[in-house]
């Protein structure tokens, strides 16, 4: 797994995601259901950071899974279950 992870995984544009806004779009993005699957075994993002994401912009929903940062590797059968619902 950790050979798949490392030849898969990429690194994120972490300015965009952090500067990212919907303002002026003409789409309403808070009518649409948002889930925020909080990973409780994260090692880079810690618990405060992912409830100080979760108060600045709250989901519909916040579902805890036992997993690290990556779930679709660590908890796949657990996230795909959240995807479905």
């Amino acid at each position: 797994d950790i050979l798949l992870a490392s030849a898969l995984l990429k690194p994120a544009p972490a300015h965009a995601m952090q500067t990212a806004r919907f303002n002026n779009t003409g789409v309403d993005v808070d009518g649409v259901p948002r889930v925020y699957v909080k990973t409780m075994m994260d090692k880079v993002l810690e618990h405060e950071v992912q409830d100080a994401m979760i108060k600045k912009w709250p989901p519909h929903k916040v579902v805890a899974l036992n997993s690290d940062h990556c779930l679709f590797f660590s908890a796949p059968e657990q996230f795909t279950e959240v995807l479905l619902k």
